[in-house]
């Protein structure tokens, strides 16, 4: 099935901080991040069939907070594409002292379920899954390590729903640091920069043929 790419088109991405980006201080709500990228990308692409970009995206969420927002955050805008960019802070915020985070079992049911919500409601929506990017240094050292179980549960669980595409994001951004480790890729070992942003808005690009 074709990629709904038309003006009346929506495309919802929904995530934490990465997906947010400041769109709250964003006059057009998209915020400054890989939203922004892939929306200016296939507006001078393709002008006359570039889709409606909405950016759903929360500071500090979870897949907990997902849940408790879909209906409202997805499912009320009918969109024909759902992009889904979650997982860092169901690590993070278990790490060190921190007290949250998101057991592996509790991610991998509460993604299902969202996504059993979105099949149900809008079963012809396209389904994009993002794996969580990296927890790098400054973060706990071994952040990183404990996030590759939420990656592959996201692999998983996007073969089990047959998704468009799963953009291999924890791959793109390990390798672009072991190229180019003098470039800031996520200075604080999550957030990404500028450049890691266009990194992942080109990935997700790449994945549905859109470069």
């Amino acid at each position: 099935m074709a990629l709904p790419l038309s003006k009346e088109a929506r495309w919802i991405f929904i995530g934490d901080s990465i997906t947010d980006a400041g769109r709250g201080q964003c006059p057009e709500a998209v915020g400054t991040g890989y939203v922004r990228d892939i929306r200016d990308w296939l507006r001078a692409a393709i002008p006359a069939r570039a889709p409606q970009i909405l950016n759903k995206g929360i500071s500090g969420n979870t897949i907990q907070d997902l849940r408790r927002r879909w209906k409202a955050d997805v499912l009320a805008y009918e969109p024909q594409l759902v992009s889904i960019k979650i997982g860092i802070n169901d690590v993070w915020h278990g790490l060190g002292e921190a007290s949250g985070g998101t057991s592996i079992e509790k991610f991998r049911e509460t993604y299902v379920e969202i996504l059993e919500r979105l099949r149900d409601a809008l079963p012809e929506a396209a389904l994009i899954l993002c794996e969580p990017t990296v927890i790098w240094p400054p973060a706990p050292a071994h952040g990183n390590q404990a996030l590759a179980p939420y990656v592959t549960a996201v692999r998983e669980i996007g073969a089990k729903f047959q998704a468009r595409a799963v953009v291999p994001l924890h791959d793109a951004f390990n390798r672009a640091a072991l190229e180019r480790p003098d470039i800031e890729w996520a200075p604080d070992g999550v957030h990404p920069s500028s450049s890691g942003h266009m990194l992942i808005a080109r990935s997700w690009l790449a994945s549905l043929g859109l470069l």
